[in-house]
């Protein structure tokens, strides 16, 4: 499983800017980033190179922020890829709560990042281990990629 880093923000001019300053100023990598908004707020979603830190420098700014185990998979960058995925989970009636995706420098492959229901993670994990051509990839794996 991957650690992201999500942060509630109000919709307003500069605050991304502001935290992506900050990230930059400390020398923290942004492996993926995904917003989620509304007219008023956004939650942002970020896979951090050094989550640790990351979390050390967003607290000592007063950025409230929160941990989310998330899965990371590796499918192929091909037309459906992704429905293989989504397929051996809907099968298991796994649902997806929110995904987003991003493609690695040193693959041709693409990454999912997807966040399931809490009790059925360790299912999740079984199931798409299971599936030909998906790849679950740990922290240090991903890192790499």
């Amino acid at each position: 499983m991957i650690r992201q880093v999500s942060i509630f923000m109000e919709n307003h001019e500069g605050r991304l800017n502001n935290l992506l300053k900050i990230l930059a100023e400390n020398d923290i990598n942004i492996r993926s980033l995904n917003i989620a908004e509304t007219m008023d707020y956004g939650i942002v979603r970020l896979i951090l190179q050094e989550t640790d830190k990351g979390l050390g420098v967003l607290k000592k700014h007063n950025i409230m922020s929160s941990l989310t185990p998330v899965l990371a998979a590796e499918i192929s960058d091909q037309p459906g890829g992704l429905s293989i995925l989504v397929d051996a989970l809907t099968r298991e009636k796994i649902n997806i709560v929110y995904a987003y995706s991003f493609l690695p420098k040193k693959t041709d492959n693409a990454i999912i990042i997807m966040r399931v229901d809490d009790e059925v993670l360790d299912k999740a994990v079984e199931t798409l281990k299971a599936v030909p051509g998906i790849n679950l990839l740990d922290r240090e794996t991903l890192l790499l990629k």
